[in-house]
């Protein structure tokens, strides 16, 4: 990734960040709250919709522009995609949680907590990118 996207990115991140601990205490009475949109009476529940909706379009734009220009993505990219959207849902769901919650296991014997579950995939996920990348190095003959 270049320095440019990584800066972006970044920037992107830390308004998310901010976004959910401004919005995540959030309740469903909350959302029925009157709330203004291009000069045009909504809820709060309508501005979160089109707040999740914007950037979808704007993915979908993202990749277009780039279909458009030739840049077609590997499979690898598209699988790697993928994983980082359901890690922003992970950490979007962590993010929303008091610590209380995020520490508090299921109630049946042996369930985890949200934390255990993200050290567990922390942990997984070097062991995926240290045997992936062994598998690389030992196919190219490395």
């Amino acid at each position: 990734m270049g320095e440019r996207a990584q800066a972006s990115v970044a920037k992107l991140r830390a308004e998310r960040d901010q976004t959910l601990q401004a919005l995540s205490s959030l309740s469903e009475s909350d959302c029925r709250y009157p709330a203004r949109w291009a000069r045009t009476d909504r809820t709060v529940n309508f501005m979160l919709r089109a707040f999740s909706l914007h950037l979808l379009d704007h993915l979908q734009h993202a990749q277009k522009l780039l279909r458009d220009r030739g840049r077609a993505s590997t499979e690898p990219q598209i699988l790697l995609m993928k994983a980082q959207a359901l890690l922003g849902e992970f950490e979007g769901l962590a993010l929303t949680l008091p610590d209380e919650q995020f520490t508090q296991t299921g109630p049946q014997e042996g369930d985890w907590s949200v934390e255990q579950i993200i050290d567990h995939l922390a942990e997984v996920e070097r062991t995926y990118r240290e045997e992936i990348l062994r598998a690389v190095a030992a196919g190219r003959g490395a």
